[in-house]
Protein backbone atom coordinates (compact mmCIF):
# COMPACT_ATOMS: atom_id res chain seq x y z
CA UNK A 1 0.00 0.00 0.00
CA UNK A 2 2.97 2.59 0.99
CA UNK A 3 4.65 1.48 -2.81
CA UNK A 4 1.54 2.11 -4.47
CA UNK A 5 0.84 5.68 -2.64
CA UNK A 6 4.56 6.41 -2.94
CA UNK A 7 4.50 5.98 -6.68
CA UNK A 8 1.73 7.93 -7.09
CA UNK A 9 3.26 10.54 -5.75
CA UNK A 10 6.03 10.48 -8.27
CA UNK A 11 3.62 10.23 -10.67
CA UNK A 12 1.81 13.04 -9.53
CA UNK A 13 5.10 15.00 -9.27
CA UNK A 14 5.99 14.14 -12.66
CA UNK A 15 2.69 15.41 -14.49
CA UNK A 16 2.85 18.83 -12.29
CA UNK A 17 6.81 19.48 -13.54
CA UNK A 18 5.10 18.66 -17.35
CA UNK A 19 2.07 21.35 -16.86
CA UNK A 20 4.33 23.65 -15.36
CA UNK A 21 7.16 23.75 -18.28
CA UNK A 22 4.48 23.70 -20.59
CA UNK A 23 2.88 26.58 -18.72
CA UNK A 24 6.28 28.65 -18.49
CA UNK A 25 7.02 28.03 -22.42
CA UNK A 26 3.61 29.25 -23.83
CA UNK A 27 4.54 32.48 -21.50
CA UNK A 28 7.97 32.91 -22.49
CA UNK A 29 7.04 32.39 -26.22
CA UNK A 30 4.01 34.35 -26.71
CA UNK A 31 5.93 37.05 -24.85
CA UNK A 32 7.39 40.01 -27.35
CA UNK A 33 9.05 42.99 -27.22
CA UNK A 34 7.22 46.25 -28.39
CA UNK A 35 4.98 45.97 -31.33
CA UNK A 36 6.19 48.52 -34.25
CA UNK A 37 3.31 47.54 -36.43
CA UNK A 38 1.88 50.64 -38.26
CA UNK A 39 -1.67 49.75 -39.71
CA UNK A 40 -3.05 50.65 -42.87
CA UNK A 41 -6.01 52.87 -42.90
CA UNK A 42 -8.31 54.79 -45.21
CA UNK A 43 -6.21 58.10 -45.11
CA UNK A 44 -3.10 55.76 -46.65
CA UNK A 45 -4.92 55.79 -49.92
CA UNK A 46 -4.48 58.82 -51.16
CA UNK A 47 -0.10 58.11 -51.03
CA UNK A 48 -0.51 55.32 -53.50
CA UNK A 49 0.03 55.88 -57.21
CA UNK A 50 3.16 56.22 -59.86
CA UNK A 51 6.05 58.29 -59.05
CA UNK A 52 7.00 59.19 -63.15
CA UNK A 53 10.62 60.35 -62.48
CA UNK A 54 11.32 59.57 -65.77
CA UNK A 55 8.37 61.73 -67.16
CA UNK A 56 6.80 58.71 -69.34
CA UNK A 57 3.57 59.94 -69.24
CA UNK A 58 3.86 63.82 -69.54
CA UNK A 59 2.23 64.00 -72.65
CA UNK A 60 -0.87 61.74 -71.60
CA UNK A 61 -2.22 62.90 -68.10
CA UNK A 62 -5.02 61.13 -69.02
CA UNK A 63 -3.53 57.91 -68.85
CA UNK A 64 -1.60 58.15 -65.75
CA UNK A 65 -4.75 59.45 -63.59
CA UNK A 66 -6.38 56.15 -65.23
CA UNK A 67 -3.27 54.03 -63.82
CA UNK A 68 -3.07 55.96 -60.54
CA UNK A 69 -6.70 55.19 -59.51
CA UNK A 70 -6.55 51.44 -60.83
CA UNK A 71 -3.58 51.44 -58.09
CA UNK A 72 -5.63 53.31 -55.04
CA UNK A 73 -8.52 51.21 -55.58
CA UNK A 74 -6.05 47.88 -55.47
CA UNK A 75 -4.36 49.47 -52.23
CA UNK A 76 -8.27 49.86 -51.24
CA UNK A 77 -9.14 46.15 -51.39
CA UNK A 78 -5.86 44.92 -50.23
CA UNK A 79 -5.49 47.36 -47.37
CA UNK A 80 -2.05 48.30 -48.08
CA UNK A 81 -0.26 50.93 -49.66
CA UNK A 82 1.17 50.27 -53.77
CA UNK A 83 3.71 52.57 -55.21
CA UNK A 84 5.05 52.34 -58.79
CA UNK A 85 8.50 54.41 -59.39
CA UNK A 86 9.70 55.01 -62.71
CA UNK A 87 13.13 55.81 -62.38
CA UNK A 88 15.22 58.84 -65.15
CA UNK A 89 18.53 57.73 -66.53
CA UNK A 90 20.19 59.53 -63.56
CA UNK A 91 19.39 55.95 -62.08
CA UNK A 92 21.16 53.51 -65.00
CA UNK A 93 24.56 53.68 -63.02
CA UNK A 94 22.88 52.06 -59.82
CA UNK A 95 24.36 48.55 -58.81
CA UNK A 96 21.58 45.93 -57.92
CA UNK A 97 22.17 46.90 -54.17
CA UNK A 98 22.46 50.21 -54.65
CA UNK A 99 18.81 49.67 -56.06
CA UNK A 100 17.22 47.84 -53.52
CA UNK A 101 18.61 50.00 -50.49
CA UNK A 102 16.71 52.92 -52.58
CA UNK A 103 13.50 51.13 -52.54
CA UNK A 104 14.06 50.82 -49.35
CA UNK A 105 14.77 54.54 -48.63
CA UNK A 106 12.05 55.52 -50.72
CA UNK A 107 9.21 53.49 -49.53
CA UNK A 108 10.18 54.21 -45.80
CA UNK A 109 9.55 58.15 -46.89
CA UNK A 110 6.44 58.13 -49.08
CA UNK A 111 4.61 55.46 -46.43
CA UNK A 112 6.33 55.31 -43.32
CA UNK A 113 8.04 52.34 -41.37
CA UNK A 114 6.56 49.21 -40.54
CA UNK A 115 3.73 49.65 -42.87
CA UNK A 116 2.17 47.20 -45.42
CA UNK A 117 2.71 47.68 -49.16
CA UNK A 118 4.75 46.68 -51.82
CA UNK A 119 6.71 49.38 -54.09
CA UNK A 120 7.42 48.57 -57.22
CA UNK A 121 10.68 50.29 -59.36
CA UNK A 122 9.99 49.76 -62.90
CA UNK A 123 13.38 50.20 -64.49
CA UNK A 124 12.95 52.33 -67.57
CA UNK A 125 16.38 54.02 -66.65
CA UNK A 126 18.39 52.79 -69.82
CA UNK A 127 20.44 50.35 -67.40
CA UNK A 128 21.39 47.44 -69.13
CA UNK A 129 20.39 44.60 -67.89
CA UNK A 130 17.36 46.27 -66.54
CA UNK A 131 17.04 45.77 -62.64
CA UNK A 132 13.61 45.61 -62.06
CA UNK A 133 12.45 45.43 -58.14
CA UNK A 134 9.64 44.96 -55.58
CA UNK A 135 10.66 46.40 -52.22
CA UNK A 136 7.93 44.75 -49.29
CA UNK A 137 7.03 46.13 -46.22
CA UNK A 138 5.26 44.49 -43.21
CA UNK A 139 2.35 42.17 -43.78
CA UNK A 140 3.56 42.06 -47.58
CA UNK A 141 6.34 40.31 -46.61
CA UNK A 142 4.46 37.00 -45.66
CA UNK A 143 2.26 37.38 -49.17
CA UNK A 144 5.03 37.99 -51.54
CA UNK A 145 8.21 35.96 -51.01
CA UNK A 146 10.92 35.40 -53.36
CA UNK A 147 8.53 32.54 -55.47
CA UNK A 148 6.04 35.32 -56.31
CA UNK A 149 8.24 37.93 -56.74
CA UNK A 150 9.68 35.59 -59.14
CA UNK A 151 6.79 34.95 -60.85
CA UNK A 152 5.15 37.85 -61.14
CA UNK A 153 8.72 39.27 -62.57
CA UNK A 154 8.10 36.67 -65.51
CA UNK A 155 4.99 37.21 -65.99
CA UNK A 156 5.55 41.30 -66.52
CA UNK A 157 8.62 40.74 -69.21
CA UNK A 158 6.23 40.02 -71.78
CA UNK A 159 4.83 43.95 -71.29
CA UNK A 160 8.35 45.68 -71.15
CA UNK A 161 11.22 46.26 -73.33
CA UNK A 162 14.37 44.16 -72.86
CA UNK A 163 17.37 45.72 -71.91
CA UNK A 164 18.79 45.38 -75.53
CA UNK A 165 15.41 46.70 -77.02
CA UNK A 166 16.70 50.17 -79.24
CA UNK A 167 13.23 51.18 -79.89
CA UNK A 168 11.71 54.03 -77.92
CA UNK A 169 9.48 53.00 -74.86
CA UNK A 170 6.09 53.05 -75.14
CA UNK A 171 3.52 54.52 -72.27
CA UNK A 172 0.47 52.08 -73.26
CA UNK A 173 3.00 49.04 -72.81
CA UNK A 174 4.48 50.22 -69.55
CA UNK A 175 1.05 50.93 -68.56
CA UNK A 176 -0.51 47.52 -69.52
CA UNK A 177 2.55 46.35 -67.14
CA UNK A 178 1.19 48.36 -63.82
CA UNK A 179 -2.34 46.86 -64.75
CA UNK A 180 -0.93 43.63 -64.52
CA UNK A 181 0.91 44.35 -61.14
CA UNK A 182 -2.16 45.38 -59.26
CA UNK A 183 -3.81 42.17 -60.82
CA UNK A 184 -1.13 40.05 -59.19
CA UNK A 185 -0.85 42.38 -55.97
CA UNK A 186 -4.73 41.02 -56.23
CA UNK A 187 -4.30 37.22 -57.16
CA UNK A 188 -1.57 36.57 -54.54
CA UNK A 189 -2.88 38.67 -51.58
CA UNK A 190 -6.28 36.38 -51.76
CA UNK A 191 -6.56 33.50 -50.36
CA UNK A 192 -2.87 32.55 -50.98
CA UNK A 193 -0.97 30.62 -48.52
CA UNK A 194 1.24 32.85 -46.63
CA UNK A 195 4.62 31.99 -45.14
CA UNK A 196 4.76 31.98 -41.20
CA UNK A 197 7.30 34.68 -40.33
CA UNK A 198 9.59 37.19 -42.13
CA UNK A 199 13.38 37.85 -40.75
CA UNK A 200 14.26 41.48 -41.82
CA UNK A 201 18.31 40.84 -41.37
CA UNK A 202 19.52 43.80 -42.56
CA UNK A 203 17.17 46.39 -40.89
CA UNK A 204 17.74 48.47 -37.73
CA UNK A 205 17.14 47.26 -35.51
CA UNK A 206 16.58 43.58 -37.29
CA UNK A 207 12.31 42.88 -36.74
CA UNK A 208 10.49 39.88 -37.16
CA UNK A 209 7.33 39.87 -39.16
CA UNK A 210 4.81 37.50 -38.16
CA UNK A 211 0.83 37.03 -37.64
CA UNK A 212 -0.86 36.00 -34.33
CA UNK A 213 -4.60 35.60 -33.64
CA UNK A 214 -5.32 37.65 -37.20
CA UNK A 215 -2.77 40.63 -36.11
CA UNK A 216 0.08 41.91 -37.09
CA UNK A 217 3.78 42.10 -35.91
CA UNK A 218 6.89 43.54 -36.57
CA UNK A 219 8.99 43.55 -33.54
CA UNK A 220 12.45 42.78 -32.15
CA UNK A 221 11.46 39.26 -30.74
CA UNK A 222 11.05 36.10 -32.79
CA UNK A 223 7.96 34.55 -32.96
CA UNK A 224 5.97 32.12 -30.80
CA UNK A 225 6.42 29.27 -33.65
CA UNK A 226 10.37 30.06 -33.77
CA UNK A 227 11.03 29.84 -29.49
CA UNK A 228 9.18 26.68 -29.31
CA UNK A 229 12.14 24.26 -30.56
CA UNK A 230 14.30 26.18 -28.51
CA UNK A 231 12.60 26.11 -25.42
CA UNK A 232 11.91 22.28 -25.74
CA UNK A 233 15.10 21.27 -26.57
CA UNK A 234 17.30 23.30 -24.00
CA UNK A 235 14.54 21.71 -21.43
CA UNK A 236 15.60 18.10 -22.53
CA UNK A 237 19.31 18.87 -22.57
CA UNK A 238 18.85 20.40 -18.93
CA UNK A 239 17.24 17.02 -18.28
CA UNK A 240 19.47 14.99 -19.67
CA UNK A 241 22.55 16.63 -17.57
CA UNK A 242 20.65 16.42 -14.21
CA UNK A 243 20.02 13.00 -14.75
CA UNK A 244 23.35 11.94 -16.08
CA UNK A 245 24.89 13.87 -12.84
CA UNK A 246 22.85 11.91 -10.48
CA UNK A 247 23.28 8.34 -11.59
CA UNK A 248 27.18 9.58 -11.43
CA UNK A 249 26.72 10.16 -8.62
CA UNK A 250 24.95 7.63 -7.07
CA UNK A 251 27.43 4.79 -8.52
CA UNK A 252 30.50 6.86 -7.28
CA UNK A 253 28.95 7.94 -3.36
CA UNK A 254 27.05 6.16 -1.00
CA UNK A 255 24.45 8.22 0.57
CA UNK A 256 23.73 7.61 4.51
CA UNK A 257 21.50 9.12 6.53
CA UNK A 258 22.28 12.32 8.87
CA UNK A 259 24.50 11.76 11.68
CA UNK A 260 24.12 13.55 14.86
CA UNK A 261 26.55 16.20 15.40
CA UNK A 262 26.66 15.84 19.25
CA UNK A 263 28.22 12.54 19.39
CA UNK A 264 31.54 14.20 18.29
CA UNK A 265 32.17 17.09 20.72
CA UNK A 266 30.18 17.81 24.44
CA UNK A 267 28.37 21.12 24.60
CA UNK A 268 31.08 22.08 27.15
CA UNK A 269 34.26 21.62 25.03
CA UNK A 270 33.38 24.19 22.31
CA UNK A 271 34.86 28.09 22.96
CA UNK A 272 33.50 30.48 20.45
CA UNK A 273 35.42 33.65 20.18
CA UNK A 274 34.17 37.02 19.04
CA UNK A 275 36.32 39.21 16.60
CA UNK A 276 35.13 42.78 15.30
CA UNK A 277 37.14 44.80 13.01
CA UNK A 278 36.23 48.62 14.11
CA UNK A 279 36.84 51.46 11.84
CA UNK A 280 38.18 54.80 13.18
CA UNK A 281 37.15 56.65 10.01
CA UNK A 282 37.40 56.60 6.14
CA UNK A 283 39.11 58.13 3.43
CA UNK A 284 38.34 58.16 -0.22
CA UNK A 285 39.72 59.54 -3.41
CA UNK A 286 38.32 60.78 -6.27
CA UNK A 287 39.89 60.82 -9.92
CA UNK A 288 38.47 62.66 -12.63
CA UNK A 289 38.45 60.61 -15.68
CA UNK A 290 38.82 63.46 -18.87
CA UNK A 291 36.71 62.49 -22.18
CA UNK A 292 38.05 63.28 -25.24
CA UNK A 293 36.22 66.45 -26.88
CA UNK A 294 33.72 66.58 -29.33
CA UNK A 295 30.90 64.18 -30.55
CA UNK A 296 29.45 61.78 -32.84
CA UNK A 297 26.89 62.16 -35.38
CA UNK A 298 25.06 59.49 -37.29
CA UNK A 299 24.38 60.27 -41.00
CA UNK A 300 21.51 59.72 -42.59
CA UNK A 301 19.99 59.66 -46.05
CA UNK A 302 21.24 58.23 -49.25
CA UNK A 303 24.23 59.03 -50.86
CA UNK A 304 24.60 56.30 -53.71
CA UNK A 305 26.16 53.83 -51.87
CA UNK A 306 25.31 50.35 -51.78
CA UNK A 307 23.46 48.24 -49.25
CA UNK A 308 23.87 48.89 -46.05
CA UNK A 309 21.20 49.04 -42.78
CA UNK A 310 17.83 50.78 -43.43
CA UNK A 311 14.96 51.38 -41.12
CA UNK A 312 11.32 49.70 -40.89
CA UNK A 313 10.91 46.04 -42.37
CA UNK A 314 11.19 46.33 -45.44
CA UNK A 315 12.30 43.52 -47.83
CA UNK A 316 13.38 43.45 -51.62
CA UNK A 317 13.30 41.00 -54.40
CA UNK A 318 15.18 41.78 -57.31
CA UNK A 319 14.90 40.42 -61.31
CA UNK A 320 17.35 40.99 -63.93
CA UNK A 321 15.23 41.82 -67.66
Amino acid sequence: MKKAGSALTVFITIVAVIVGLFLFDTFVANLGSKNLYQSFSEDDISKSGIVDEHGLFSSDQSLLRELESEIQECARNNNMNILVFLPDSSRSHYSDSQTEYFTTKEYNEVFGENTDGVLYYLDISGKSPAHDDIATSARANLVFTDSVCDSIFSNLDAYLPSSSSSEPLDPKKIGEAISKFCFYVDYYNTGRTRQSYYYVSDADPKVYVYTKNGETYVTKSAPPEKKWPVLIISELMGALVSLIIYLVSKHNYKFKSKTNPRIYLSGDAINLTQNADIFQGTHTTKTRIESSSGGSSRGGGYHGGGGGHHGGSVGYHGHHR
